[in-house]
């Protein structure tokens, strides 16, 4: 039972209990207590059952009570208070507008009542009427303040929530037979339609954006490219139907409530109808598996991204802040340093204050560059290389190759995120004046090389993690990091990663 549920029914009670009251010790007619009861029954099963909109039920509560209200009035008054209920509860479960709504339909019930039994209203009943409607009016104005009370979350309810549906999705997960990896899903949705029909080439395909992007490719030679087809993925994702292009069909992968992905295909000969609709009904319990990985995936890089964001504000707000205190007392020392000595190595400390002031900002600039829905991957690493060649002593030559057709949001992250790190390795270690980044982004298949002019890759720390963390960004995803140096003339470094 809802909080909203709750409040109507103690209102219920309550108005019967003192109707009840009122009626044992007064003279206002017992049977009227029993005639609001039953009404109070009928509205409080009705509410419980879900069945019909509780906007719907005060309105009709409130109906039958006007007609009682007047049939039973004076003998059995105890009918009259109960009008005031259905107001109340309207103002609780829909506000203002259900408040006036349910006055309404009581005065004109009460109205045309009046008018089929001729002389069962007077001056009491109309005074008697009037009163507990406006007392009514009254009760459902303190039920809309209580609504919004009762609707609106704090902050510890809505962290409740997310608490009790992250212990549901922990303890389904390890039910869930082919796990939440949306590659591995789209996998066994192509493994599906080959099945079925010969395939060429196969894709499954999202609609993300404006566009579509493809989420995983089947094994083939037969190249896809998938700007010359988006009318043909746009048809069957709007009406969800398979659309036959020139050896190609489009297939929808689709839920009862919602779309999910499309799936492309390349036919040596246009499959029969038969097999395409087996394919499709074979498909609907992929596109459920597919939906809930896409959702995990999506609430799981939400949060990656919303701590990236956090820690740029811990960083920005809190060390970097108090290095940058440091280099003021730095300053304070140099001016007041007579000795030589002194004063060379106390530039040397200002020095290596601001250099790492500066890696500080680098690295507040690296949590926040995401790519953005607008930006492409190319755009994104673009973007960072010429930050930090403004920043540093290196002159940044980029060259960009990028499709229209978007990659995964999680590849081109991961693809980001390596592409950051070579970038900063080759600024903070090469000793080179050039810096060249090139990326090709033509899905399913992408490439970017990071290329410096220094003194080549040495031999890593023991405590040292960029290789090895760059390696792992790409074997998330499928990638492969590649490692030259020297690379003319005995000097510069190349890093590649090659996604096919």
């Amino acid at each position: 039972m809802t909080d909203l549920l709750r409040v109507a029914a103690a209102a219920r009670v309550f108005t019967l209990a003192v109707i009840a009251s009122t009626a044992l010790v007064g003279d206002v007619g017992v049977d009227g207590l029993w005639y609001v009861t039953a009404i109070a029954a009928v509205a409080e099963l009705g509410s419980l059952s879900r069945r019909v909109p509780d906007r719907f039920i005060v309105l009709a509560e409130g109906a039958v009570t006007s007609v009682v209200a007047i049939w039973a009035y004076p003998d059995h008054q105890a009918a009259m208070p109960y009008l005031a209920i259905p107001v109340l509860i309207g103002g609780i479960a829909a506000g203002l507008r259900w408040i006036v709504a349910v006055l309404v339909v009581e005065a004109v019930v009460m109205g045309l009542t009046s008018w089929l039994l001729p002389g069962s209203i007077d001056s009491d009943v109309a005074g008697a009427a009037l009163t507990w409607l406006t007392t009514g009016l009254g009760l459902g104005l303190l039920g809309t303040f209580t609504r919004r009370s009762i609707t609106t979350p704090s902050s510890d309810d809505s962290y409740r929530s997310a608490l009790g549906l992250i212990r549901q999705l922990q303890s389904l997960s390890g039910q869930l037979t082919s796990g939440l990896d949306p590659v591995d899903l789209a996998d066994q949705a192509l493994a599906v339609v080959s099945e079925e029909v010969v395939v060429r080439q196969a894709v499954v395909v999202l609609h993300q954006g404006p566009g579509f992007t493809p989420l995983r490719y089947s094994t083939g030679s037969v190249p896809f490219p998938l700007d010359e087809v988006t009318p043909l993925l746009r048809e069957c994702w709007d009406h969800q139907r398979p659309v036959y292009g020139e050896q190609l069909v489009a297939l929808p992968m689709s839920t009862s409530s919602e779309r999910v992905a499309v799936v492309l295909v390349d036919c040596p000969a246009t499959p029969d109808e038969p097999a395409i609709a087996r394919i499709i009904e074979r498909l609907r319990s992929s596109a459920v598996q597919l939906s809930a990985a896409l959702l995990f995936t999506s609430v799981h890089e939400t949060a990656t991204a919303e701590e990236r964001r956090r820690l740029a504000r811990e960083v920005h707000d809190g060390v970097a802040q108090d290095v940058a205190s440091l280099g003021y007392l730095v300053d304070n020392l140099a001016a007041s340093t007579t000795d030589p000595g002194q004063a060379a190595d106390v530039a040397l400390l200002r020095k290596e204050v601001t250099r790492v002031v500066g890696e500080l900002r680098n690295s507040v600039f690296d949590l926040r560059n995401e790519t953005a829905p607008g930006q492409g991957l190319g755009e994104s690493i673009a973007l960072f290389a010429r930050h930090i060649g403004s920043h540093s002593e290196l002159t940044v030559h980029v060259t960009l190759d990028e499709s229209s057709v978007r990659l995964r949001p999680l590849v081109e992250a991961e693809l980001l995120r390596i592409a950051q790190e070579a970038i900063n390795n080759a600024r903070r270690h090469s000793g080179g004046s050039n810096l060249w980044v090139r990326c090709r982004v033509q899905p399913p298949y992408a490439e970017i090389e990071v290329t410096d002019d220094g003194t080549g890759l040495q031999v890593p720390r023991e405590d040292s993690h960029g290789l090895r963390i760059m390696n792992e960004r790409a074997e998330r995803i499928g990638a492969v990091v590649s490692v030259d140096t020297p690379v003319a003339e005995g000097r510069g470094t190349r890093v590649s990663v090659r996604l096919a």
